[in-house]
């Protein structure tokens, strides 16, 4: 999701952390559940949250390493990791700066954050053959739970526009259901060429 409030100025991230706002790491999303095969050696995890995806693939002898923002979010990321063992590369920076360099990875996983802006640089961080996942949300009328800031919102057929020179694995857009309450989002599983 994006990193800001309907009011425009920046969240304090870990604030939010501190507060409860996010839970502890649980399950990984159903789509990187479902396409988990596909990923095979250094995976990025781009604003990893507290790291519920990275720890995933981390559990499944995959090579992570996820960028978060929030030295809090990170915090609980690091402990989840030494709790269960788990070898996970951890970098605190600023997504919209990524700190990588270009085709040093094989994966890169997004959930619920986008900044259109830095999507040719997620692309650059890709070799080629590897893959992309991401999963956000999508502008929908109704009661649909998303972001208050509309910027934050895809419009319908838009994430795969973003990312040129990409083979489609799997594009989806529709309403899932999340802890009780309905979401829009688009996903995107697909491999550059």
């Amino acid at each position: 999701m994006g990193k800001e409030n309907r009011g425009g100025e920046k969240p304090d991230w870990d604030d939010r952390y501190r507060k409860g706002s996010y839970d502890d790491p649980d399950d990984p999303h159903d789509l990187l559940v479902r396409y988990r095969h596909l990923f095979e050696g250094r995976v990025a995890d781009i604003a990893m949250g507290a790291g519920r995806d990275a720890l995933f693939l981390a559990s499944q002898g995959v090579s992570v390493t996820g960028l978060e923002r929030s030295w809090e979010g990170l915090g609980i990321a690091r402990k989840a990791a030494a709790t269960g063992g788990l070898s996970l590369g951890m970098v605190q920076g600023d997504a919209a700066r990524l700190p990588f360099r270009k085709g040093s990875f094989q994966g890169v996983i997004v959930f619920y954050f986008l900044l259109r802006e830095i999507a040719p640089d997620i692309a650059a961080v890709l070799d080629r053959g590897g893959i992309l996942m991401y999963e956000t949300f999508l502008k929908a009328g109704g009661d649909a739970e998303h972001p208050g800031n509309p910027a934050f919102l895809l419009e319908r057929g838009e994430l795969p526009a973003l990312f040129p020179g990409f083979d489609l694995i799997h594009y989806d857009e529709g309403l899932r259901e999340h802890r009780g309450r309905m979401r829009a989002t688009a996903q995107l599983v697909a491999r550059k060429r």
